[in-house]
């Protein structure tokens, strides 16, 4: 039996084999990227869409069994037929993943991927320094 060996995903040496770098290499560059403006700035945009997405998303999911303990009354009222409020707002659950998740990609596609892509770009064949 041959012994093989994992390769981390992500790889510089397997994503650009001409360009074969050292570990050593790849921290440095790393290193550089991680500090500079755009990165900084990448990452505090992407926490400022981030936090209030995950908030509201924790809040709207855990308004339910809230709801559900504190306002039984309410949330048993009859809306249509035999399914009531509460009924409504678990299944309002799964639409508002979707939108948050389809807001998410709307952002990431037209303004955090375009950011990575300028990185990439400035960053794309230069060795670490």
């Amino acid at each position: 039996m041959s012994e093989t060996k994992a390769v981390p995903v992500g790889d510089a040496r397997w994503a650009h084999p001409t360009k074969a770098q050292g570990p050593n290499e790849m921290e440095s560059q790393w290193k550089e990227i991680s500090e500079s403006p755009e990165f900084k700035g990448l990452m505090s945009a992407k926490a400022k869409f981030l936090i209030p997405a995950i908030l509201f998303s924790f809040a709207y999911y855990f308004m339910l069994p809230i709801s559900v303990g504190y306002f039984p009354q309410i949330m048993n009222k009859k809306i249509i037929g035999p399914i009531n409020l509460a009924y409504l707002f678990a299944l309002s659950q799964f639409f508002v993943a979707w939108a948050v998740a389809f807001v998410y990609a709307h952002v990431a596609g037209n303004h955090f991927d375009v950011t990575v892509d300028a990185i990439k770009a400035k960053y794309r064949g230069r060795s670490a320094r």
